[in-house]
């Protein structure tokens, strides 16, 4: 696959005249104050515009020593929609201070409720570290989306969360498709390096495209633990960005070499569907039953129970991609 590329600068809908151009897109910087940085406090100065090398670089800053200020920036153009997103990050996210929270790309339209149409591509964050004396969780980045923000996390959205690297950079991409959502996270500059990590989502929660902008931030959160007040400053360097509309978007990455085999059985009324698969990688795969996700050891083995006769499918998935999915009649 190609490296990241810069979106075409004549592109048809690069959105209302912002603070700057950048990537083919109008952008805007925050000034206005709010959620989600715990005080509240952003400034467009924050934002440092595209330099020689076309990078944006956000900083959070603590002029006082005891009230950080955040930074945003968000594209003018509304409604993206399908399509497949792309972005190139520079910073050792390993090295993040566990208050401080890197809102990589995501899409977010405010009057969309209860989910906002946000999905979030490459946040991180150790969430403040633990609320407990002692406790240190690691910092973590997570695929996924929010379909009820009334709810709380775990409850209101569908997310993935893997461990960072000490990775300088990290390119990650997106495709986001009727039902279906498809994150890659990739070690380096472009697709060529190492893949961190692969989620697909899937179901009839994956958010319909509405008037979603396209944001980057870095802020503070106020829960968890930790002390948000005397963070020290941070940045974070955004090398590129883009956006191909699902009409002439390149395919999803190929499916991967896992093979899945069923057999069934019934006894006493309860239906017994015993999963075989092989070649696939890593500890723990993702299996699908009728669309919904569950992790499970990869012994190349499930069993799955009901009662009742019905059709159901299934898929096996790990860092790679996915088996075809077989559909099983009990």
């Amino acid at each position: 696959m190609p490296a990241a590329q810069a979106a075409d600068a004549t592109s048809p809908d690069p959105g209302p005249a912002g603070s700057f151009s950048w990537k083919g897109f109008n952008w805007e910087k925050r000034f206005w104050g709010g959620a989600p940085h715990y005080n509240g406090l952003f400034a467009a100065a924050n934002v440092v515009n595209p330099d020689s090398n076309g990078h944006v670089t956000l900083k959070l800053t603590n002029p006082s020593g005891d009230a950080p200020v955040g930074a945003e920036f968000q594209s003018t153009r509304k409604g993206f929609g399908y399509g497949t997103y792309s972005t190139t990050v520079e910073k050792n996210l390993s090295l993040l201070q566990k208050e401080v929270v890197w809102g990589c790309l995501f899409t977010y339209d405010p009057i969309a409720e209860p989910g906002h149409n946000e999905i979030d591509l490459c946040e991180a964050s150790a969430w403040g570290g633990g609320a407990a004396y002692g406790q240190s969780w690691p910092v973590g980045q997570g695929h996924g989306y929010w379909f009820d923000a009334t709810k709380a996390p775990g409850e209101g959205n569908n997310t993935v969360v893997f461990d960072v690297t000490a990775s300088p950079i990290t390119t990650h991409r997106m495709v986001w498709e009727p039902g279906n959502l498809t994150f890659e996270t990739y070690a380096g500059e472009g697709f060529a390096g190492t893949l961190l990590k692969r989620t697909v989502l899937q179901g009839s929660t994956v958010p319909v495209p509405a008037q979603e902008q396209v944001h980057f931030n870095l802020w503070v959160t106020g829960g968890g633990g930790g002390d948000p007040a005397h963070v020290k400053p941070e940045s974070v360097t955004v090398r590129d960005f883009s956006f191909v509309p699902a009409a002439s978007a390149p395919a999803p990455a190929p499916s991967s070499a896992i093979k899945l085999s069923a057999t069934t059985s019934k006894t006493k009324g309860v239906n017994t569907t015993t999963l075989k698969w092989a070649d696939a990688t890593g500890n723990y795969v993702t299996l699908w039953i009728n669309g919904v996700q569950k992790s499970v050891s990869n012994t190349g083995s499930f069993a799955n129970q009901f009662k009742g006769g019905n059709t159901t499918t299934y898929k096996v998935c790990d860092s790679a991609g996915c088996s075809s999915i077989l559909s099983v009649v009990t």
